[in-house]
Formats: C-alpha cells, structure tokens, sequence
C-alpha cells in the first residue's frame, strides 16, 4: 500500500491500514511537524514538532504493529516518483491537499494501471473515490476536470477537525475493501457534515480527458 501524504487525512488512514494487517506500507511526505497541525493531525504530539511527518508516524505505527513493513519517502510526489512507487504497490491512497499531486498520481495510475483512492475535505465538508486506473472508468480529471493548483487547501481555509477523520477513515475502509476483492461502486462519495449526509453521485468518463482520453497515455 502506497500513503500519499500524512496531514489530517493521512493520519486517520494510516493506522488502519497497520492495524488491519496491511503487509507493506510506504509513507510519502516531505513535511515536518508544526504545532498548527496538531488539532487534526492526531499521529503528532507537541514534542514531535518539528521532526519529519514520516519518522514520526513510521515509530507509531510499528509500536501498533511491529509485522508491518513500513517505508518512507521524504520527497514530494510528481510524475516520476508517482509513477516509480505506484508500480510497486497494489493500491495507492493519495491523502495529499493539492490538486498538482493529485494530477501526478492520477497520470501514474494511468500509465501503470494501478487503482487509487483519492480523498479531499475542507471546512464541513468531504469526498472521496475510487479510480481503478484502467477500463472505461473515469480518472481524476473526467471527475475534476482542469481547476488550477489554487485550490483551497485546510491550512488557508480550515478544516473541521473530526471532517479529516471521517473522510480519512473511509478512505482506509473503501482501500482495504479493494483489496479484500470487494466491489467498491465508482462514484463520488460526498460529505456535508453540517447536517452529517452522504450523498454519491455517477461520474463517467470524458472521452475527450487530456489524461486518459485517446492517445493520452503513454
């Protein structure tokens, strides 16, 4: 299993995916601790502050299960690293909280037909899915189509603490589904935790899409 960022949504995925005996487990994030990060980021403690994400959170997880084998990767993901890493893990968690990262992964999944859940919140609100990375599914950008790296992220906008954990748990639960042979729907799965309702929408491929559409994928 390959962990795409350690932040809110990185730190509810990542013991789970130790606890539930996920074999392999590599850890990718090139941040260090700050004390902002602690309300939602609930693998770090104050006197982990300014340490690496990646050291800290490897520690806990071999205390929660030494069997596990942990690796880690302190460098920020693009296409070449993505691509690398994704080829070498059966499924690919990307928790990171920009939409650059998230287009490398999603062109390395392509390229290496390999699945991957992708997981976002922000303020009250979350969502989350599966791209299996081959077939007539959709990828990330039919979904999202071309929204510029400005998104809002947590630390400009703020994230209600607990949003981080819902989303970030189930994005665990819909990985370890996966690889339990389960079938996980392709849809979108949004969250508005104001009044805490589900909602999923159909999503489908846009066979024009600069990323998997024809003559795209190299």
């Amino acid at each position: 299993m390959l962990l795409v960022g350690l932040g809110g949504l990185g730190c509810a995925v990542a013991p789970y995916l130790a606890s539930s005996g996920v074999g392999r487990v590599t850890l990718c994030d090139f941040d260090r601790i700050e004390h902002s990060n602690l309300a939602r980021q609930i693998l770090y403690t104050p006197g982990d502050v300014g340490q690496r994400k990646t050291e800290v959170a490897a520690a806990y997880l071999s205390h929660l299960n030494p069997a596990v084998q942990l690796a880690t990767v302190e460098e920020r993901i693009d296409d070449h690293h993505a691509r690398r890493l994704m080829a070498n893990h059966d499924i690919t968690i990307d928790a990171s909280d920009n939409y650059g990262t998230r287009l490398a992964v999603n062109r390395a999944s392509l390229a290496v037909s390999k699945p991957w859940v992708m997981g976002s919140c922000i303020r009250m609100e979350g969502q989350l899915i599966l791209f299996p990375g081959q077939g007539d599914a959709p990828c990330y950008r039919c979904v999202y189509g071309g929204a510029p790296d400005t998104l809002e992220d947590c630390q400009g906008s703020g994230v209600f603490a607990p949003v981080a954990g819902i989303i970030g748990t189930s994005m665990a639960h819909v990985a370890l589904l996966y690889l339990a042979g389960t079938s996980v729907p392709s849809a979108l799965h949004l969250l508005d935790a104001t009044s805490y309702r589900w909602r999923s929408l159909s999503v489908r491929r846009n066979p024009r899409c600069k990323d998997c559409g024809p003559k795209s994928i190299t």
